[in-house]
């Protein structure tokens, strides 16, 4: 089956594949295209898996297993809803909301130095430095340790869906385990891992290094790319941007349209667990299905014209962050930061305008869509 490399538009391929082929089976691999379809596997953990560590050899689970406990992403319940319940008594809607002010200021200052030149790279001087310095924030880092935490991010994030970066992983635990401190209670995220129990049970050192390094890529690579993605499409209607400017309570829609539209996570995964079929094709046992999130965004039959980004639209709902147990537990950062970072755009520059993004631009990535750069000029 031809899928589209990285520094293709996936997004005509995903409406011929919804019209013609919207299950298609290639090898032990079966990929879906329409968005009810994959709304009933994310909302099935218990006969499609997100635990592909079953499938790996003993070797492999033992090597990605020595320095961090497996991410939730990859585990099913009763674990996953263990670990998540803990982390999520550190990860509250109250704990997020408090550093707004915080966002906000790191946000202002990247765009007042955004506005000294005629033209920039927005990826580089704004969707980049605004989550990892939040993230890094809420972790506990140290400034001087931005650009470390930046390098070991993409590293990992460029790794998704081929072979794992072990050395990578390894490095980034040491790092974290360094930061693990269970006897003060400062006032970071990786403190409040340290010290959250429930029902008798606490975290191990293992939990908190591996989720320190689920946090720092995806609420990392995630909000830089929805951050580009927003302005690129912004730039492509400036009708939208001007009333922004009017009208500042719309930025929270255009997020939304933005995570439908261009999503910052194109697929995702699962495996089968029993033999079954999906609309007459068959799925096998141990199949790995492959979700096209991004192209589930854009199906005709949920959304009216889903190829016009449109955030007055009365239908928003979207599957960008997931659904099911598995739904993104950063997604309200994710937008607070998107949010902000639009409110502190549109209120110090007028006017701007995107250069043709170029494809060699784009993440080598078939999963993530963004870019390494995406050049912005300023008028004002």
């Amino acid at each position: 089956m031809y899928i589209p490399s990285y520094k293709e538009e996936p997004f005509e391929w995903y409406k011929e594949m919804r019209s013609e082929n919207p299950i298609v089976r290639s090898g032990n691999a079966v990929y879906l295209f329409k968005n009810n379809d994959i709304v009933k596997i994310l909302s099935d953990y218990r006969n499609f898996s997100s635990q592909f560590r079953d499938l790996l050899g003993s070797e492999m689970i033992n090597l990605m297993n020595t320095k961090t406990s497996p991410s939730i992403l990859i585990l099913d319940p009763p674990r996953h809803t263990e670990l998540r319940n803990l982390v999520s008594d550190a990860f509250t809607p109250m704990i997020i909301n408090s550093y707004e002010d915080k966002i906000r200021k790191i946000a202002s200052d990247l765009v007042d130095n955004i506005r000294k030149n005629d033209r920039v790279d927005i990826v580089n001087e704004l969707s980049t430095p605004l989550p990892i310095a939040v993230i890094s924030e809420m972790l506990g880092v140290p400034e001087k340790d931005f650009s470390l935490l930046k390098e070991w991010s993409d590293k990992l994030a460029t790794s998704l869906g081929r072979e794992p970066d072990i050395k990578t992983q390894y490095e980034m635990a040491d790092y974290f385990y360094q930061m693990i401190d269970r006897k003060h209670n400062r006032d970071n995220i990786i403190s409040r891992l340290s010290s959250v129990e429930l029902d008798g049970k606490k975290l191990t050192d293992q939990d908190i290094a591996g989720f320190s390094i689920l946090l720092l890529v995806a609420g990392n690579e995630t909000t830089t790319n929805l951050i580009t993605n927003m302005i690129l499409s912004i730039s492509e209607n400036m009708d939208i941007y001007n009333n922004i400017i009017k009208n500042p309570s719309i930025i929270s829609s255009v997020v939304e349209e933005t995570l439908r539209f261009r999503s910052p996570v194109q697929s995702t995964r699962r495996y089968s667990k029993i033999d079954t079929e999906i609309n007459g094709i068959p799925v096998y046992k141990n199949d790995f299905l492959v979700l096209y999130l991004g192209s589930a965004n854009r199906d005709e039959d949920i959304y009216k014209k889903p190829e016009v980004f449109d955030p007055y639209r009365e239908h928003k709902r979207h599957i960008a962050f997931g659904n099911g147990i598995h739904f993104c537990l950063g997604a309200p950062l994710a937008r607070l930061e998107a949010r902000i970072a639009i409110e502190e755009l549109s209120r110090k520059v007028r006017s701007f305008e995107i250069e043709n993004p170029s494809p060699d631009n784009r993440l080598d990535s078939d999963i993530m869509y963004g870019f390494n750069k995406l050049y912005m000029k300023i008028h004002d």
